[in-house]
């Protein structure tokens, strides 16, 4: 059976043509054909199912066939049909009626058709995100190199703060020795000691005390020689108003003044005993005024403006900002991915990413000479250096030639040979180690927040046979985990190994430490086998609870299983203040030696703190130094003798 509307062929049984839904009977294939039917249907559909509209109602004469104007189920309109009145099924459709089956209208596509249009346009579109999400996150990903060097860099960052530092606060306290108004003394005395013949000196000590009043341009020091737990003797020494005091109490009772004010120069000049002194050994007594003078301004200059000479920090920071030595560096590296790695990060194993990295020998060497050229130019440096020549060779000049060996060389003449020599050093060294060095191949791995986990690598050095038996390559292989803590590196294991043909020599490093806001501990410990597999080694362990402020700290160094040598200390922080002022109780400070054959035990404290009193001169009869006449010297010398034999006395010390 043919279909007289589009062609289609089916068997006799078919009433319906699946293609475009007209019945397959000969009523059913005239032009008007579904007239009545689908009037029928409508009806049908109104009472059971709901599922047509009225547009489906017979046409009038002139309007276009019935087929055209049907419209899709209720399910495909996106109404759900009754549940009292559940809609007819396509496949058995109803009274043969051509409701049945949906008719889609003349030129669009049939429904499965346009689902699939549907489904490939999503397809589209997700395709097109997920194309834009790759390339966003390929854009925005960080080149390998950079993620390296950003890892290295992120070890020790600026402005980090230790938990050593933030407990005591030692920058504040820097600063402080330099700008404020401070006091701070350090007390040790020997509580016993393994050799008899010292420990009957058991009580005794030294004492050593500073005040600085920088406010008023004042300072005092004293130090105390301790015996039997007693002053024995004290050297104090007063400045101020450019006026400086030194006394030993126990010996004198004088206290020797000596004015460095205007007109130094002619009070020199003019001493009775000071002047011809220097005169007779061809002293400058006019220079060496002035000298004088320089000296004092200088360092009032530097304490007012709280800098040190030569000023570390400062160079270091030009050097980061005025060498391109680093950047270098940086850019001869090559870095590509590796495979990931697990490892142990604050306590939790965690995936890390590896990358390969690799350090050319000729970048090693660039880098050693451009650094070693920045530093050797450095104009800051040089003007540090040239002006402590400059002082030195000022003095030598001022007191003769011929007492200092100095010659004739000026200071400028002095930093250039000095820096000639360092120059022609650094040369050898980074010669030897352009011939010794090969490149280093090595794995770095960094965690999901670009922190240093780990690496692994190894080179080759080369040793001629001037430094070994026999020349050749030693090959190195070394390995370091971070696994962090409070700080990145709290907790560090690592291995250097070196091997050639016959000896291999390893070193081991492990470091843990722990820190809850409170207590502060720390284990570090260095191990080095020889090759006869010997064992050398370092040790460092202490512990700090700010609760109560009690601390242990103690060094030790050994090899083959012997201690060679120990230090260690106890005892309790019974003042701090951070940054500004602490005490520290020392009851226990060992040194032992050889296996503890030879030991000592000291005990004492410790102090930093503000000015608590005002400082001022010294108490005695004043003897102006360069107005004294040599009566007046002999004097004191007689009154020193006597105050010698006294002290002697009290030490049992027989004098001859």
């Amino acid at each position: 059976m043919k279909c007289k509307k589009c062609g289609a062929e089916y068997g006799e049984d078919v009433k319906f043509c699946t293609q475009c839904g007209a019945p397959m009977g000969d009523e059913g294939q005239d032009s008007q054909a579904g007239t009545e039917p689908a009037m029928d249907a409508q009806a049908d559909g109104e009472a059971e199912a709901g599922t047509v509209s009225a547009e489906a109602q017979a046409p009038e004469e002139g309007q276009p066939e019935a087929a055209e104007t049907v419209t899709e189920p209720a399910e495909e309109a996106g109404t759900e049909p009754s549940p009292a009145e559940p809609a007819v099924k396509a496949e058995e459709p109803k009274a043969d009626g051509p409701m049945s089956v949906p008719v889609p209208a003349s030129g669009e596509p049939e429904p499965n058709k346009k689902f699939l249009k549907i489904l490939f346009a999503v397809i589209a579109v997700l395709a097109v995100i997920a194309v834009a999400a790759v390339a966003y996150v390929k854009m925005n990903a960080k080149d390998p190199k950079q993620v390296v060097i950003d890892a290295f860099e992120k070890v020790y960052t600026e402005g980090q703060v230790f938990p050593s530092e933030e407990l005591f606060g030692f920058k504040d306290f820097s600063e402080a020795a330099l700008k404020a108004d401070m006091e701070s003394g350090l007390t040790l005395k020997m509580d016993s000691c393994s050799d008899p013949d010292v420990n009957q000196f058991a009580g005794s000590g030294l004492r050593l005390e500073g005040r600085s009043d920088k406010t008023n341009g004042k300072s005092s020091f004293n130090m105390g020689v301790i015996y039997n737990g007693m002053d024995l003797a004290n050297l104090d020494a007063y400045y101020g108003e450019d006026t400086l005091m030194m006394a030993v109490p126990e010996l004198s009772g004088r206290v020797f003044t000596l004015d460095l004010g205007e007109g130094l120069g002619e009070r020199i000049k003019n001493s009775p005993t000071v002047g011809p002194l220097l005169a007779e050994n061809g002293v400058d007594v006019d220079g060496l005024a002035g000298y004088f003078t320089d000296l004092i301004d200088e360092a009032e200059k530097a304490e007012e403006e709280g800098k040190a000479p030569f000023d570390i920090e400062a160079l270091l920071t030009r050097y980061r900002e005025g060498s391109n030595a680093q950047e270098n560096f940086k850019a001869a590296m090559t870095v590509e991915k590796a495979d990931k790695g697990t490892y142990t990060m604050n306590g939790a194993q965690v995936s890390c990413q590896g990358y390969d990295v690799t350090i050319s020998k000729d970048s090693m060497i660039e880098f050693l000479r451009t650094s070693s050229d920045f530093f050797l130019q450095d104009e800051t440096l040089k003007a540090d250096y040239l002006k402590q020549l400059e002082a030195t060779v000022r003095m030598s000049e001022l007191m003769g030639s011929a007492m200092t060996g100095m010659g004739s060389m000026s200071a400028e003449q002095m930093q250039e040979q000095a820096y000639d020599e360092v120059k022609d050093a650094v040369d050898e060294m980074i010669t030897y180690l352009d011939k010794s060095l090969t490149d280093i191949q090595m794995t770095v791995y960094v965690d999901k927040d670009g922190n240093l986990a780990a690496l692994e690598g190894s080179t080759n050095l080369y040793v001629d046979d001037s430094l070994a038996e026999e020349e050749g390559y030693v090959a190195v292989t070394f390995n370091l985990t971070l696994e962090g803590g409070a700080y990145l590196t709290q907790n560090v294991k690592g291995n250097i190994t070196l091997e050639d043909a016959d000896d291999t020599v390893k070193v081991d490093l492990s470091k843990q430490g722990t820190y809850d806001g409170k207590m502060l501990t720390c284990d570090l410990s260095v191990d080095v086998t020889a090759p006869d597999a010997s064992v050398y080694n370092f040790m460092y362990t202490g512990t700090y609870d700010s609760n109560d402020g009690s601390y242990h700290a103690a060094v030790e160094l050994g090899g083959e299983g012997s201690q060679l040598f120990k230090m260690s200390a106890t005892g309790i922080v019974d003042q701090m203040e951070k940054g500004k002022a602490y005490h520290m109780d020392i009851d226990a400070l060992e040194i032992a030696a050889m296996d503890n054959s030879m030991n000592m035990v000291l005990s004492g404290e410790l102090y930093s703190r503000p000015l608590s009193a005002e400082v001022t001169p010294l108490d005695g009869e004043p003897m102006d130094i360069l107005s004294a006449t040599e009566e007046d010297w002999n004097n004191v010398l007689m009154e020193m003798v006597f105050g010698i034999i006294g002290l002697s006395g009290q030490l049992e010390v027989p004098m001859g």
